[in-house]
Parts: structure tokens; C-alpha cells; sequence
């Protein structure tokens, strides 16, 4: 049996947690046994040693544990950034999402509000007029008649409201929690599309997936700082198959997709990221929709194991004969009429 103390002094001192004991503090956390002091010292003292593996992976197996499941008999795939880049996109997982649906892919996707950004994918949803609070057994049903299902994480990891006011209070720095969102899918996705805020905490992720047995994983860091592909720069991949690990470079430009400018695609008080959703969705052209489809058709291309030039080709389609906006529609009826 551990203590607080015992952890706490061992982090102080720069040593990294074993699975066993990082289930543990985190596991308190979830209890609520820990004061919020407690739980900010936490992250703060693994944010300052650094994060390892096996910390991500005990953190992960408590939430896992605790968790409110969803149970489906489908192959699914999440996709998701970890947040935290500093840069203010809009929600592009979310649209991607859609544009992935569309394409025949089933999503289970698990996201929350905006905690480091402007707009997670919770507050698009809702704005859009999305229902969240769907019990497990309709979220399922959601994902196995419209593509899509969303799981709103407060809903699913209800513990985690026992250390939203540590991480309030540390934001906009980054804590091990950012990581956890992508590993911890209610639905047990065993695919996997993650973008994480620095390209340092790759291989931290894919190995932390690979731990917990993901079968097939994508994560990936741009280079211009984004935890999504894209449009702009080249994007480093590390792509899980059969348990190897695979790093590669894609560049936009060999796929026919450029991109004009980074601010463009920045959400605003003029514009907000549904406003970019619906300007994807109707087909619209823009930079919006070329970091949608480049997403997506990585998603497409992992779920369906294709070339990442024929996922491409589906996802425009998708697009232009305007299956997205009926996907998206779709999910909001299911949701409003369930």
C-alpha cells in the first residue's frame, strides 16, 4: 500500500512512477481522497520530471476501471487531439469526424469541453444542437446507425470531475490528463487517430497505446505545432500495426493539398468553429476543408486499411455529393429524437 507522501516525495526526488503506484495516486484522485492542493502538486511534480510510460499507462488503467462503458459489437475508431497546442483551430477532429462517418468508417468519439482551447468538441456539438447526455446503450446505437457516436466525457469518467479544479487552476499549461482523453474511449476503440500537442510526447503516446493493446494507431504532431495533420508544414506519424511501431513524414503537398494560411482556420469572436463546420460541410471551399479532408482520410485510411491517396479520393467525395452535411444532420436528429 502506498501513501501520498510516499508518491509526492518520490516525484520531488525525480523518480518515475511504476504502473502500480501511478494507479494508485491516480485512483485516489478519482476517490476524491486527495485534496485539490494534493492533486495540483501531482500533476505539477510529473509535469516538472516528466512524464514516462508506465505513469500514462497506470493513470489510464484507474480511469479505464471506473469508467462508464459503451459496448458495441462494431469496429471503431476515435480520433481526437490531445488540446493544448496554444494555436486556436477550430474544432477540426470533430468536422473530420463527420467526413470520416460519411466515408463508412464507424466513429467513436470522446471529447469534452474546452479546457486549453477555445471549442471542444462537446461545445460544437451542443451548438449545433447535438444532445449529449445519451445513455451508453444510445450512444451505441448511434454509432451502429449514423457512423457516429459521441461520448461526452464528464458522462463516462464522472471521477474526473474530483480533479477538474486542479487542472483549471494549471491551465493553460498541459498536465498528464491531456493524454488520457485519447487513451480512455468509453467504447474501447481499437483504432486509434490521435494528435498530441508536442512532438516530444509521440512516442510517450504510441507506446503508452501499444501498452494497453491498441491494435491499429495513428499519432501524429504537425510541424507548425498543431496536434493535427497539416496543410501547412510536414506532419510527423507514428503509425502502430501488429504491434511495431512505424515512423514516417507525410507533406501535404504530395497529396495535392495546400493550404494558404494558418490564421485562417482560427477560431475568433467573428467566427466560431461551427461556423467553420458548416462551411466544411456544405462543401465550401477553403483551408478549413483541406485540413478536414487531409484528417479524415487519414482516419479513412487506417480504419480501412487503404493508401492514403484513395481515402483522399473518398473523403472529396463524401463532400461533394454532400454525404457529410446528411451525416452530420443525421447524428443531430438521432440525438434529439432518442
Amino acid at each position: 500500500m502506498y501513501s501520498f507522501k510516499e508518491i509526492i516525495s518520490s516525484l520531488n526526488n525525480k523518480n518515475d512512477l511504476a504502473k502500480d503506484e501511478a494507479f494508485f495516486i491516480s485512483e485516489s484522485m478519482f476517490k476524491g481522497t486527495l485534496s485539490d492542493s494534493e492533486i495540483k502538486n501531482v500533476l505539477i511534480a510529473l509535469n516538472t520530471k516528466g512524464i514516462c510510460t508506465d505513469e500514462v499507462v497506470g493513470f489510464a488503467k484507474a480511469m479505464r476501471k471506473i469508467s462508464t462503458k459503451v459496448v458495441t459489437d462494431e469496429k471503431v475508431i476515435d480520433c481526437c487531439g490531445t488540446g493544448g497546442d496554444g494555436i486556436n483551430t477550430f474544432n477540426i477532429s470533430t468536422c473530420s469526424a463527420f467526413i470520416s462517418a460519411a466515408s463508412g468508417v464507424k466513429v467513436a468519439k470522446h471529447g469534452n469541453k474546452a479546457i486549453t482551447s477555445n471549442s471542444g468538441s462537446a461545445d460544437v456539438l451542443h451548438d449545433a444542437g447535438a444532445k449529449l447526455d445519451l445513455s451508453p446503450e444510445k450512444v451505441s446505437q448511434c454509432i451502429n446507425e449514423v457512423n457516429f457516436g459521441f461520448m461526452f466525457a464528464p458522462l463516462h469518467h464522472q471521477a474526473m470531475k474530483n480533479v477538474a479544479a486542479s487542472r483549471k487552476e494549471i491551465a493553460p499549461n498541459k498536465t498528464i490528463f491531456n493524454m488520457l482523453g485519447p487513451i480512455t474511449n468509453p467504447a474501447n476503440a481499437q483504432i486509434q487517430l490521435i494528435g498530441v500537442f508536442d512532438k516530444s510526447a509521440m512516442h510517450l503516446v504510441a507506446d503508452s497505446l501499444m501498452e494497453l493493446g491498441t491494435s491499429k494507431a495513428i499519432v501524429l504532431n504537425s510541424r507548425d505545432g498543431m496536434d493535427e495533420a497539416s496543410i501547412y508544414a510536414e506532419t510527423d506519424i507514428i503509425e502502430i500495426k501488429d504491434n511495431v511501431k512505424t515512423h514516417y513524414t507525410i507533406n501535404p503537398k504530395d497529396y495535392g493539398i495546400t493550404g494558404k494560411n494558418i490564421d485562417s482556420i482560427k477560431t475568433s469572436n467573428e467566427r466560431s468553429s461551427l461556423d467553420f463546420i458548416f462551411s466544411v460541410i456544405n462543401n465550401e471551399e477553403s483551408d478549413a476543408k483541406e485540413i478536414c479532408v487531409l484528417n479524415a482520410a487519414l482516419s479513412v485510411m487506417l480504419y480501412k486499411d487503404i493508401e492514403l491517396n484513395d481515402s483522399i479520393a473518398q473523403c472529396r467525395e463524401s463532400l461533394s455529393e454532400y454525404k457529410v452535411r446528411d451525416k452530420f444532420n443525421q447524428y443531430i436528429d438521432f440525438t434529439n429524437q432518442v
